[in-house]
């Protein structure tokens, strides 16, 4: 038995009338009646009781027709649900980020995520930037928010925008008050960073901010969460370097006075990755990216 049949035993089940049926399907009837009686042999049992004049269901047959209705219907539901999958419709997506993107990019892309595709289930970790890459090609994660440059050809990079870093002062703070022409003003305070690892990327960014400045910083912290970095600035244990975005819905009493420097943020995912999830996730980063340089978020791609 197989789906072709059933739709044969179907169109005769419901005119039953071979011929009526025989054209509904586009097939001669004698052909009809060969794969009828088919499907009665492979079975075993009679499907309907025909004569010259009339045609009727067994209860077999009547069985068989309740059956193969909910099957077709199933079977429907499988394509269209496969036709789904295929177009990215359903399925999951893991995200790895740094903290400061809940405050810029993220939020936005994830809400049209959920309304362009509501069956799609997304998880959220927010790691540090070397466990990213790590994450990612140990497929812990699917896709990454960055702000490191990508060097290997496992993974796929694209730049989506850039904004300017800030130092982030206790509203108390003198330099709250202004005015602030730059680190040099600093250069006794103490600092609460991120690992400055010369091997990333972002470390050797904030390195050079304070070279350029002509000392190096008083680490009295180090933190590589953007929420603890703010709160630990706000009880004035330090001040901090942080990309500006942080403070879009920040409601501690902070200060963020803008440096001349940019950071990038970049999307990262595997080569090799087909989930068709990812890919509309990537499109969506795009638009959001465009929508946000629209407002006051100090972006530029």
């Amino acid at each position: 038995m197989d789906l072709r049949q059933l739709a044969f035993f179907v169109a005769v089940a419901e005119e039953l009338n071979f011929s009526r049926a025989a054209e509904k399907m586009a097939i001669v009837q004698p052909a009809l009646s060969r794969q009828i009686q088919q499907l009665e042999d492979d079975l075993g049992v009679l499907l309907f009781k025909r004569d010259k004049r009339n045609v009727a269901l067994t209860p077999a047959g009547a069985y068989l027709l309740t059956q193969a209705r909910q099957l077709r219907l199933t079977v429907a539901d499988i394509v269209t649900q496969t036709q789904r999958v295929h177009n990215g419709q359903i399925g999951t997506l893991r995200i790895g980020h740094p903290g400061s993107a809940l405050y810029s990019i993220l939020p936005d892309t994830l809400v049209t995520l959920k309304g362009r595709y509501p069956d799609v289930t997304t998880s959220l970790a927010e790691i540090s930037e070397r466990e990213l890459f790590e994450s990612l090609l140990s497929h812990r994660v699917d896709v990454g928010l960055t702000r490191e440059v990508n060097t290997d050809s496992r993974i796929q990079s694209v730049h989506l925008f850039a904004e300017s870093l800030a130092l982030v002062v206790p509203d108390t703070h003198p330099l709250a008050a202004g005015p602030f022409t730059g680190l040099e003003q600093c250069r006794h305070e103490s600092f609460i960073l991120c690992s400055l690892d010369a091997s990333l990327n972002y470390g050797r960014l904030l390195m050079g901010l304070f070279e350029q400045s002509g000392y190096l910083p008083h680490k009295v912290y180090e933190a590589n969460y953007g929420a603890t970095v703010l709160r630990l600035v706000e009880k004035e244990l330090g001040l901090a370097i942080l990309p500006i975005s942080y403070q879009h819905g920040s409601s501690l009493r902070l200060r963020f006075l803008p440096l001349p420097t940019k950071t990038d943020m970049y999307v990262i995912w595997r080569t090799d990755d087909l989930n068709p999830v990812l890919h509309n996730f990537l499109a969506i980063c795009r638009e959001t990216v465009a929508l946000l340089e629209t407002e006051a978020f100090a972006i530029t791609t």
